[in-house]
Order: structure tokens, then sequence, then C-alpha cells
């Protein structure tokens, strides 16, 4: 399926597009800390910004690279959909773990046991995980992934999320619901991305968190949440020296850290998301934080979390101003980054990657803060929507989001991020060997409290990377709502068939 090429916004050689000329500056890349943090710092995991949001400054100044032209795209597949989702009705299936992604922090993986002791696999053991995945689109090029706990283990969803169709603001609709914060429901590619490509859909609702009408209690709801029972990571808490809980293992299930409220409590939703390897599922959050390359999405900070601080900073892009994030509604934009990890992160720590924001306040720069590039504003939808793209070409990657912000009112982000940047690079950029020479491998090593290991050759010479896209709930221990989409595409350049 083809049509005319899109034309590619304008381009103002920050990246961006945006209604308003301003005045050009240069902003300092703040350095590099590979070291993991222990502290309630950043989007569900313990590598990021802090919370109070300060950063370190660079050593010299930097300005944004100018972006390359665009390919000109042709459209390859489109889902609107119109037609029944899993008409067929897909069966759930029990995981077996079977076949694991890696041994790092898949869902079985070493380095909870590493750190938490035999109590852990007790914990991991006390329930079971299902699956469900079904095609979508024209020759099944989407597929929707679903992810259940079985809570006692007796072949019983007690609250399976699900992928449906629906109605929005008289168009049809994706909708995503997941009822508990231990299920996940994403749509991903079937077959990896190519190495160019262009990716977009609209999102008409979103509920996952913040706060509506100026309070995060609504709808006998907290930050999103049911406020039934308890709801913690458990079994996959923050590393064991983490606040927010003892660090014991063997806690029962309420005394994990709680996602609700406290130091760890925070929902959200991953508008669009580009991860390093095929077939991705739904699985634990510090998973995640270790595979993913570039990504946009939302992060709702409970105020347990933000305490006294400022929790981040969003950019007003229509003055290019900053105000904090606490006095926001919480329903913020991130557009940004993953770089190196930290390759030896202390006892009761967790491996992940270095974060790195965009907003048109920093023209366009990757700074490692804590900076929401945009608000949304959930109570104009579905009436009005929010489209979000990522491009692929030879020199980087592009994050693109539009729609009626908070404060800045209509506004096209588009930020381009070369593959490397002052020997920065983006995580696992490479889809095929020959992009990348090896320079960055090193090996990841835990040392920590009940035992060790070492995972070598994690970005060799001759390694690749596919792209896959995400887009929802990719995490099983935290994150609970709604949300409903319509509109996948899919573009490739002009006169290349995939």
């Amino acid at each position: 399926m083809s049509r005319t090429p899109t034309i590619a916004p304008p381009r103002d050689g920050t990246g961006r597009t945006r209604s308003l000329p301003r005045k050009k500056r240069a902003y300092a890349l703040t350095a590099l800390l590979c070291g993991a943090l222990v502290l309630p710092l950043s989007l569900g995991s313990a590598n990021a910004a802090p919370d109070d949001g300060t950063a370190a400054a660079a050593d010299r100044p930097a300005t944004p690279s100018k972006q390359p032209k665009a390919p000109a795209w042709k459209l390859l597949h489109s889902e609107n959909f119109a037609k029944p989702l899993d008409p067929a009705g897909t069966p759930w299936t029990r995981e077996t773990y079977s076949r694991p992604f890696d041994t790092i922090m898949e869902d079985n993986g070493k380095w909870y046991a590493n750190d938490y002791g035999p109590a852990w696999n007790t914990a991991f053991d006390s329930f079971s995980t299902y699956r469900k995945e079904f095609k979508v689109g024209d020759g099944g090029w989407l597929t929707a992934s679903l992810s259940a706990r079985d809570w006692n283990k007796d072949g019983r969803i007690e609250k399976p999320p699900s992928i449906t169709n629906g109605r929005a603001a008289g168009k049809t609709v994706a909708q995503l619901k997941v009822p508990d914060h231990t299920g996940g429901a994403i749509f991903r590619p079937t077959k990896s991305l190519p190495d160019q490509y262009r990716i977009e859909y609209k999102l008409k609702t979103l509920d996952f968190g913040g706060k509506r009408n100026g309070t995060i209690d609504y709808d006998n709801r907290v930050n999103g949440y049911s406020k039934d029972g308890c709801k913690t990571q458990h079994p996959w808490g923050e590393g064991s020296n983490s606040p927010g809980w003892e660090g014991d293992a063997s806690a029962p299930y309420c005394e994990w850290q709680d996602v609700r409220a406290g130091k760890y409590g925070y929902n959200g939703f991953h508008f669009l998301s580009i991860v390093d390897f095929a077939d991705p599922a739904p699985r634990n959050n510090h998973f995640w934080h270790y595979r993913r390359k570039v990504l946009m999405d939302s992060f709702s900070q409970h105020p347990d979390r933000v305490g006294t601080g400022t929790g981040g900073r969003v950019c007003n892009s229509a003055a290019d101003t900053y105000y904090d994030y606490k006095d926001s509604s919480f329903n913020t934009v991130n557009m940004w980054i993953s770089g190196l990890p930290n390759w030896t992160p202390g006892k009761g720590g967790l491996a992940g990657n270095s974060q790195w924001f965009m907003t048109s306040c920093s023209d366009g720069v990757a700074e490692q803060q804590l900076s929401s590039a945009a608000e949304l504003q959930p109570e104009l939808m579905p009436d009005q929507d929010y489209t979000f793209a990522i491009e692929r070409d030879a020199t980087g990657y592009t994050l693109e989001a539009s729609g009626n912000f908070a404060r800045a009112g209509q506004q096209t982000l588009r930020f381009h991020r070369p593959f490397i940047v002052d020997d920065k690079p983006i995580w696992h950029y490479n889809v095929k060997p020959g992009e990348y020479d090896g320079r960055y491998n090193n090996t990841l090593v835990q040392n920590d409290h009940n035992g060790s290991s070492t995972w070598p050759d994690q970005w060799p010479a001759g390694s690749a990377y596919p792209d896959s896209f995400v887009i929802g709930d990719l995490y099983t221990n935290v994150y609970e709502g709604s949300a409903s989409l319509t509109d996948i595409k899919m573009f490739v350049p002009k006169g290349k068939k995939k």
C-alpha cells in the first residue's frame, strides 16, 4: 500500500518544528553519569536524573547538529482498527520461560537471585504468568501482545488486560485496558523494522495516571490505580539497597515497594519506544531499562515521590522556558534516548542505561536531566488527539510529538539525534553489523549480596540489534490504566519495498 510521499516538516537546525521563531542558544551537554544511583530517581529505574532537577555541568558547550534531510517517505502499512480484533479468540498460554530473552533482568534473570538470594525464587514462583498474542492489520504486520498474572496459580487470570475494538470521537480505535498493574498490553511489529522507517499513530485517550481537575485522586483511583488491596513491585523490586522497603525478598507482598504512593509511586505509558530485539512482549520494568534505544513516554509521579524537590522540569515550547514538574498536571511527555549503561552497578543496585532528554528549551540537545518536552491535556481527548512518530534514517533517530499542549498550545515538537554525539552513543543503535565498529563494547559485572555474574560482549563488533517499536504498557509490575489509539502507520523510503 502506498501514497504520495509526505512532505517532511521544515527544519530549523535544531531538529524540531514549532510555530514561533526563537533566538538560537547553545546549551551545555551534561556529563555522562554512568554510576548506578540508588535513590528513587528515574522513569521507573534507579539510573537517571535526580528528582530535584539538578544535573552535572559539561566541560564544554555543545550545539545541536544540523538535521539531515529526511527520506521521501511512502506509506507501507496503515491500520485504523475497523476490522474486529482477535476474531478467533486467541487463548491465554502459561509462560514457562523455556526461551528467555537473556539471563540478566529477564523475568527469571540471575540479577534478582544474585541480589535478593534464594527467597527471591520463592517469590517469583508464587504466581504464574500468562501471555496472549494475535496478529493485526494487512498481512498481520502488527502484533498485539498481552501479559497477565494468575495470582494463586489456579489457571484463572483474576484481572486480564485486553486490546479490543472501540470508538472515540466518531473514529474506530483500539482500546488498551490494564485493570491491574501486573498486566501488560502493547502493539509491536510482527517483523523487525527495516533500517530506515517512520512509525506514527494517533493517541485518542489516555488514563494511566496524572491529575484530573487538579487532583490525582479521582474516579475512586489514586494516580490511575484502583484503591483495592496492595500494589507493589513484587517480585521485581528495586535493588535491595533502594529506599521504600527493607530489601528482603522473603517479605510479604504488601511490604515490597508500593507503586501507588511513596518513594516509588508512579504510573505511566509508553507512547512510542524503539527497543533492541525482535518480538518484544510485556516484562518487568527493570528489564526494559536495559533494552530501549529511543522513546517517548509519560511518567506520572505521585507527590510522595516528588517530595520537596521539583520532580524534574517541563518545557513550555511556546516560550522556551522551563517550569517545575510539581507545578504540572503530571501528564507530561518525555522525549529521550538511552545511552551507555553503568557496567558495574554496586551491591543492591540495578543494571540500566543512562537517560538523555530532549526539549525545545535545550534546542533539541539531549541532556542528562529529567526534562519533559510537553504537557498533555487529557481532558481535551478524544475530540483532540496527539500524534507520536519516530523515524530512523541513515544518520540517527527523529522523535516527534504533535498536539495541543498545556501552556504551549498547538505544537509539533521534532528532535533529531545522531547515533553518536561527542562520543556518546544511542544504545545499540546499529541494526546492521556494518553500522558499528565495536568501540563501546564492554562487560556487565554484578558483584552482589548473594552472588556474582559477568556478561561479556554487551556491544561487540559484528553485532546487530534489530529495531522493534512498542506502544502501550510494557511493564508487568507497575503501570495501570486504559488508553485508545488509531491510525498506526509505517512508512519506508520511497523506492524501497520494506
